[in-house]
């Protein structure tokens, strides 16, 4: 009787533990869109061009990206809970320096100080929350750590534009700065007794260097996708040169000593069904954040708050889902919603596919809705399937590799999702509307096929596990 109480009281503990770290989080996935809405407040008060205000946003989430296998090795090394608690300060501090930004210079720079700061505190609370629940209730506890990620999308782009309107585009940066000083002062009294596994080992320097260097020139080469086409010789020595230096970087891993990234992980079939599904997440879901305003600011002309209240229910589906999938995958395991939510997700793309300036907006809004559960189904199952495979030793740096993965998927769909949906440029005069239509559905179809594709990857792979 007194270890069932223990237990219940144990697993009572960690649940809010998981909520505390939700918190501080919750904050670090919302300046990942909240910004958005306040880009035209800024290019106003700032003067400054489109493509400079573009990099307010690019220049936070390529640092994440770049920065967060690094980050997962310092936990590994400093400690989970060290390196988190830091990361909020320091997210605390950058953003106070990008509320007080006289020009864009210092806007971006402080942008690039949140990057770091992210890429901090995301492996970090990652492991905390696998590591301060029982091994029964990961599945829940993964579930509520996307949920925060989900939320923070869905109030996003509506929280930034209300608080533009109304106090301005600094108060989004000023308002982190309570959320932050609450974060780390319930981190200090629920995590007064936690104690960090440290690992043996120490910083490669070099092969930090080649990583950051060749994903800076892939994700910048994504990015400049949009603005280039894909046929633009600049963009493709970008390519060359990034596969070059990730081929040395992988290639130098296991020659090393002590290596950033331990390559056995991979050799996990699990874990590499979990961060290529996380990858497809990443591509759809920043992939129809970005053209789902697109096609109800051009072709329905709504405004852009309106418009962007229309994505809301993907998010909202995506944040509701989480919960109930977690929950699912704590009884069943992890396969059936992982394979639920690829066939939700190639279905409702394809429907999306469909639509056209005829079509209704609550149509519009179911099929967003049922897109936000798909990808939910593949962020929490892939999380799970990931996280629940791989040792307490490695977990930190599968943590931030995971977690890269899908900032990656996101640069790579909004290069995608723009280029498909804004190649017919040579549309004659008279069709452009026609054309521009057009373009919007083949990103939509192209979503689905490609999330097709990796489900039939994933059949590959596991067909593989099964003959070992």
């Amino acid at each position: 009787m007194q270890s069932e109480i223990k237990a219940s009281a144990s697993t009572a503990s960690g649940m809010s533990q998981v909520f505390i770290i939700s918190l501080g989080l919750f904050v670090i996935f919302l300046d990942s869109t909240v910004v958005n809405i306040a880009l035209p407040s800024m290019i106003d008060q700032l003067a400054i061009k489109l493509r400079t205000a573009a990099w307010i946003i690019n220049a936070y989430t390529m640092t994440v990206a770049i920065l967060l296998i690094f980050m997962g090795k310092l936990a590994d090394l400093y400690g989970k809970k060290r390196l988190y608690a830091w990361g909020l300060v320091m997210f605390m501090l950058s953003s106070l320096l990008c509320a007080l930004a006289p020009n864009a210079a210092w806007l971006l720079t402080a942008r690039v100080l949140q990057g770091i700061s992210g890429a901090m505190a995301i492996p970090a609370s990652m492991s905390l929350v696998r590591s301060v629940v029982p091994k029964e209730k990961v599945g829940a506890a993964m579930g509520i750590w996307s949920a925060v990620g989900a939320l923070a999308i869905a109030v996003g782009p509506s929280l930034g534009g209300g608080i533009t309107e109304v106090f301005g585009w600094r108060w989004v940066f000023y308002l982190n700065i309570p959320v932050i000083l609450c974060a780390l002062f319930l981190l200090k009294s629920g995590f007064a007794s936690y104690q960090d596994h440290l690992q043996p080992g120490k910083l490669d320097w070099l092969s930090i260097i080649i990583l950051s260097m060749g994903l800076f020139l892939l994700i910048n080469g994504f990015l400049q996708v949009t603005e280039t086409g894909w046929l633009n010789g600049y963009t493709w020595w970008q390519f060359i040169l990034s596969v070059l230096l990730l081929g040395g970087f992988i290639w130098a891993q296991g020659i090393r000593a002590h290596p950033l990234l331990e390559l056995a992980i991979f050799s996990n079939r699990q874990y590499l069904a979990g961060i290529l599904s996380n990858l497809l997440g990443g591509i759809l879901l920043m992939g129809s954040m970005i053209i789902s305003p697109l096609f109800l600011t051009r072709m329905m002309q709504f405004s852009t708050l309106k418009a962007s209240l229309m994505i809301t229910p993907l998010s909202v589906s995506l944040l509701l889902i989480a919960p109930f999938i977690g929950k699912m995958i704590d009884k069943r395991g992890s396969l059936i919603p992982l394979l639920l939510g690829y066939t939700i997700t190639i279905s409702s793309f394809s429907l999306l596919g469909t639509l056209d300036l005829e079509s209704s907006i609550a149509l519009f809004m179911i099929y967003m809705a049922f897109a936000g559960m798909g990808i939910g189904m593949l962020a929490v199952a892939s999380l799970t399937l990931s996280t629940s495979s791989i040792p307490e030793d490695q977990l930190s740096i599968a943590s931030g590799t995971f977690a890269m993965f899908r900032n990656l998927g996101g640069a790579i769909g909004v290069a995608i999702f723009i280029s498909i949906s804004m190649g017919s440029t040579s549309a004659p005069v008279g069709k452009e509307q026609i054309y521009a239509v057009e373009g919007f559905q083949n990103a939509y179809l192209s979503g689905a096929v490609l999330a097709a594709v990796f489900m039939c990857s994933l059949f590959l792979l596991r067909r593989k596990n099964d003959r070992k």
